[in-house]
C-alpha cells in the first residue's frame, strides 16, 4: 500500500507546497518497503475550486519513498486533497489542506459600467477587484483604487467618489456619473503598481428636457 508520510500543507496559490509532499510504500505489516522503486503518481482528489496541479506529479520511489518537491495549485480553496497511486498497490488519500490567495497583482473590473443618463449615478455600482497572479481575489488587499474616464468621446467629466479603499480585495464605486452624452465611454481603474484595468464601453444618454437654448442666434438683418 501507499501512505502519505508528509502531508500537503496550507500554501499560497501558485507557490510550491512545502515541505515537499512524501508518499511511502509499505508492506502488509506497515513497514517501509525499502526495496520498492516504482513510479508514484499524485493527483488532486477533492477539488473544491477547479484548481490545476502543476509540477512533477510522477516520481520514482527511492528506498520506498517518493518525494514531490515542486507541486503547486493555482486556485484558492479549502478542502483540497491529494491522491497517490501506483499500479499493483493500494492507493492513498492525503489529509485536507487549503490554498490561499497571493498578493494583489492586477485589477479587474468585475461589475462593468452600464448605459446611463447624463448626470445620473451609474447603476449597478461599478466594482473593481484586485486579483493575484493566478487570478484569485486578493482578499488581503485594502489599498486605494482610483477610477477615471479612459475613452472620452464627448469630453465628459466624471463626478462622484473616484477613489475608494478596497474591502477584502473589492472596491465599490456607488455614485459615479458623467455629464456629457456620448457613445463609447470607458473607465480605467488603477492602484499603485498593480496592473490597471479598463472597463467595457458604455453609453451616456441625454436626460429629459429642462431648458431652452438658442442654438442658432438671430443675426443683424435689413
Amino acid at each position: 500500500k501507499l501512505v502519505f508520510t508528509v502531508q500537503p500543507a496550507t500554501t499560497t496559490a501558485g507557490n510550491t507546497i512545502t515541505p515537499a509532499v512524501q508518499v511511502t510504500a509499505r508492506d502488509a505489516f506497515d513497514n517501509t518497503a525499502t526495496g520498492f522503486t516504482g513510479n508514484v503518481t499524485v493527483a488532486i482528489g477533492t477539488n473544491p475550486s477547479g484548481g490545476t496541479l502543476s509540477g512533477t506529479t510522477t516520481v520514482p520511489a527511492a528506498a520506498g519513498v517518493a518525494s514531490f518537491a515542486n507541486l503547486s495549485i493555482n486556485k484558492v480553496g479549502t478542502g483540497y486533497t491529494f491522491t497517490a497511486g501506483v499500479t499493483g498497490l493500494t492507493g492513498a488519500t492525503s489529509t485536507t489542506f487549503t490554498i490561499t490567495p497571493g498578493a494583489a497583482a492586477q485589477l479587474i473590473v468585475t461589475v462593468q459600467p452600464s448605459n446611463t443618463t447624463a448626470g445620473i449615478a451609474i447603476a449597478p455600482a461599478v466594482q473593481v477587484t484586485a486579483r493575484d497572479a493566478q487570478g484569485n481575489i486578493a482578499t488581503g488587499f485594502t489599498g486605494d483604487v482610483t477610477v477615471a474616464i479612459g475613452t472620452n468621446p464627448a469630453g465628459g467629466t466624471l463626478s462622484g467618489i473616484t477613489t475608494v479603499a478596497a474591502t477584502s480585495g473589492v472596491a465599490t464605486f456607488s455614485v459615479l456619473s458623467i455629464n456629457k452624452s456620448g457613445t463609447g465611454y470607458t473607465l480605467q481603474a488603477s492602484s499603485g503598481v498593480l496592473a490597471a484595468a479598463t472597463s467595457t464601453a458604455f453609453t451616456i444618454a441625454p436626460g429629459a428636457a429642462t431648458q431652452l437654448v438658442f442654438t442658432v442666434q438671430p443675426t443683424n438683418t435689413t
